[in-house]
């Protein structure tokens, strides 16, 4: 029995020791929960575990909190951990979860959920899954970790970086990043700045490779600076390379930075080439305004606006106003007693206390030598040393205004001239109206000079065929820009007369070249073309009685000299008949025989004279050369066309008095059809012996003919090709219209008169 009690005791004491060590251990338990508790509201962790069989999902009280229900209230489900799975996530989670199940991979991602209130939160979930001896899976557990602020914050730092990046990106300024020495990072701007087509060619290369190397040794000792934190920013100018090696100077600020935990330079980098042209520009244009200002023709003068008081005043100004360099300074500008009238001094001072510019003002000013001279005043407010101030400039137009007097008179003269003149002087603009005409162009179309300014040819001439005419010409004259000359143009006055012009028209050009207006010239030849009309028919009339003379030539030639030749011949007969006689009859009939052959001998050279027309001067040797150019200097002398004559003096020798005045009749011909019809600025004349002939050449620039054209129409070309035949020459005629005209004559050499 005592054994019994020892032994209930002994189970007593285990007992109550078994119960307070299992309340020390519930204690403990107690408080671990607690501070797991702790730790996961802490953390926002959440813990749960769900059973896969019955369907239950145990959770933590920090993973109600994260889902946004109510611990004891609201119990979670597997379905309703599903709904309140985001919809857009909901695939991606089941999938995940099937996945892990079926042990293809473990249950780890991030996905958001939809709390019960509307709000979104993202979380991240762990879990693994418990099998049992079978392999089957019958338990999953896991953690939740609310990262929704890791998110947000993780989505600012992003937004952040990208709003840095991009205000980089769009820097007007190239961006440098320098670590250890060399170019970790470039921005688009600074690689366009140093000339490369991306950033990337800039990466790795020493800083120093990209600065002048004047700069290298000043610029490293400042970087150290920086980078020791000595200098917080570090500016300055310098010059910096590009990728073809161009200098550029450039703006730059220097700053340390930390680049993946390395120390590293910042530098900002502005091309400054503009403004150091700007500076440039300025300070030329202040260099130029002080030798402007000092060297200007014109009198300057600086004043303060509100006092009137003087600045500064050029020397011409100086010299104006009667004062020496530095005594006008400090004066007021309206007290100066240089004015003509006081009238003038108040109205240029109220003028300057106006606020505004002043332009042109007409004024007298009294030099100091006592002259008056008329000057315009200009002036305008401009800031000088943070003071208001006027600029005054003086145009002394004195000289100028008298030059305008002058030229008045002239115009004035010039008009009278032109208004006397019996000649139509005119000039027409683009569009055909009159800006100038004298007084005969006027009274041809019945009104006054100021009536027909502004006006057409049309507004006055109803025969729209000579306008028409008139207008084409203008046209031409404006589009070829060169000189155009009309030897006939029709034209009917306002009386219905019609009247013949030889007109010049001529472009007027501006200082580029450009075309401003058309100035013409026009002579009335009226009288001039009825006399040659009048000179044509006789010229025909002349030509008629030629031929006729040509015809009884022919017939004295043919008929009567033959028969006289015959004559001769048979006196010549009987001479050798009469010697048969006795001696002083023979004698007798012999003188009588030579007398009559004589008598025919001088008749037959008297008929050769009035054939070949030499009664009046036949030219020999040397004196055909001298007629021929005394011929062409008369005819050639009171014509305005350029001749050229080239005669060789030998060409006398080689030919007989009868094709010499052939030649003299032939080059006649030739030249004046040349002054009178070609309408020619450059005539050639030329006369010189080939190896076997006398060549006479006669050229024109003028408007041509078509040969064919012209037979039947007049004599001149027949005449020198009848010529020609008569001389044993050979005449050729060369022409086309527009394109001159050219006359070659060969002429054969006379083999006795050779001296060769």
């Amino acid at each position: 029995m005592t054994g019994t009690l020892l032994l209930v005791d002994v189970l007593r004491q285990q007992l109550a020791h078994l119960s307070r060590e299992l309340a020390e251990r519930d204690t403990v338990l107690h408080e671990r929960t607690r501070h797991l508790r702790v730790a996961q509201a802490l953390t926002h962790l959440g813990s749960w575990e769900w059973e896969i069989e019955g369907g239950a999902v145990r959770c933590s009280s920090e993973l109600y909190r994260i889902f946004g229900r109510e611990s004891g209230a609201d119990l979670l489900t597997f379905d309703g951990f599903v709904a309140a799975v985001f919809p857009d996530d909901r695939d991606r989670v089941m999938v995940s979860i099937n996945s892990a199940l079926s042990g293809q991979s473990l249950y780890d991602l991030e996905y958001r959920i939809l709390r019960p209130n509307g709000d979104v939160r993202t979380i991240h979930s762990c879990a693994e899954v418990l099998r049992d001896d079978n392999g089957k899976p019958c338990r999953m557990s896991g953690s939740v970790l609310d990262i929704t602020a890791r998110k947000r914050m993780e989505q600012a730092v992003r937004e952040s970086e990208d709003r840095y990046r991009t205000l980089v990106d769009l820097s007007p300024s190239g961006v440098f990043v320098f670590c250890e020495g060399r170019t970790v990072y470039v921005n688009h701007r600074g690689a366009v700045l140093m000339g490369a087509t991306d950033s990337q060619e800039l990466l790795g290369r020493p800083m120093f490779d990209l600065l002048h190397p004047d700069y290298h040794q000043d610029v490293c000792e400042n970087a150290q600076r920086v980078l020791a934190g000595n200098v917080s920013v570090h500016s300055a100018e310098r010059i910096y390379l590009r990728q073809d090696g161009t200098p550029m100077p450039v703006q730059m600020e220097a700053a340390r930075i930390v680049w993946n935990g390395s120390p590293a330079l910042i530098v900002l980098v502005s091309d400054v080439t503009e403004r150091k042209q700007a500076e440039e520009a300025l300070r030329a244009s202040e260099e130029r305004f002080a030798k402007a200002f000092k060297a200007s023709p014109h009198p300057i003068l600086i004043s303060e606006f509100e006092t009137g008081q003087l600045v500064e005043v050029n020397d011409v100004a100086s010299r104006l106003l009667g004062y020496a360099k530095g005594e006008v300074e400090g004066q007021i500008i309206w007290e100066i007693e240089v004015w003509g009238s006081a009238e003038e001094q108040t109205h240029f001072r109220e003028c300057l206390r106006h606020v505004g510019s002043v332009r042109n003002l007409d004024v007298n000013l009294r030099t100091s030598n006592g002259d008056v001279r008329h000057v315009l005043l200009s002036s305008e407010l401009i800031e000088l040393n943070g003071k208001l101030c006027r600029v005054t400039v003086g145009d002394d137009v004195t000289d100028r205004k008298r030059a305008e007097n002058e030229l008045r008179q002239s115009h004035a003269l010039l008009r009278q001239v032109l208004d006397g003149s019996p000649n139509f002087i005119f000039a027409k603009d683009r569009e055909g109206r009159f800006t100038m005409a004298n007084k005969a162009v006027a009274d041809c179309y019945g009104t006054t000079v100021d009536d027909l300014i502004g006006q057409t040819d049309a507004d006055f001439n109803p025969h729209w065929d000579e306008v028409e005419f008139s207008r084409e010409k203008d046209l031409q004259v404006m589009t070829s820009l060169q000189e155009c000359f009309i030897a006939e143009e029709k034209f009917t006055d306002w009386s219905g007369k019609t009247r013949w012009l030889q007109t010049t028209k001529r472009p007027i050009v501006d200082e580029q070249g450009r075309f401003k207006m058309v100035l013409g010239a026009a002579t009335d030849i009226t009288e001039r073309k009825r006399m040659e009309e009048t000179l044509l028919l006789h010229e025909r009339d002349l030509n008629t009685a030629l031929q006729d003379r040509e015809r009884i030539s022919q017939d004295l030639h043919d008929d009567i000299l033959q028969s006289i030749y015959a004559a001769g011949l048979g006196l010549e007969a009987c001479k050798s008949m009469v010697r048969q006689q006795d001696e002083l009859a023979a004698d007798h009939l012999v003188a009588t025989l030579d007398q009559s052959i004589g008598q025919l001998n001088h008749v037959i050279a008297k008929i050769r004279n009035f054939i070949s027309g030499l009664e009046l001067h036949v030219p020999h040797g040397v004196d055909c050369v001298l007629d021929l150019r005394t011929m062409v200097q008369t005819m050639c002398a009171g014509s305005s066309i350029q001749c050229r004559v080239r005669i060789d003096n030998k060409v006398g020798q080689y030919l007989s008095p009868e094709p010499a005045l052939h030649l003299i009749n032939i080059v006649r011909e030739a030249l004046s059809n040349a002054l009178r019809h070609s309408h020619a600025t450059r005539i050639t004349l030329s006369v010189r012996q080939l190896i076997g002939s006398v060549r006479l050449t006669v050229t024109d620039n003028g408007v041509g003919f078509n040969p064919k054209s012209v037979q039947g129409v007049g004599h001149g070309l027949e005449n020198m090709a009848a010529r020609a035949r008569k001389a044993g020459g050979v005449l050729a005629v060369r022409s086309e219209p527009h394109r001159g005209t050219r006359i070659l004559l060969d002429l054969p050499k006379d083999s006795s008169r050779d001296i060769n």
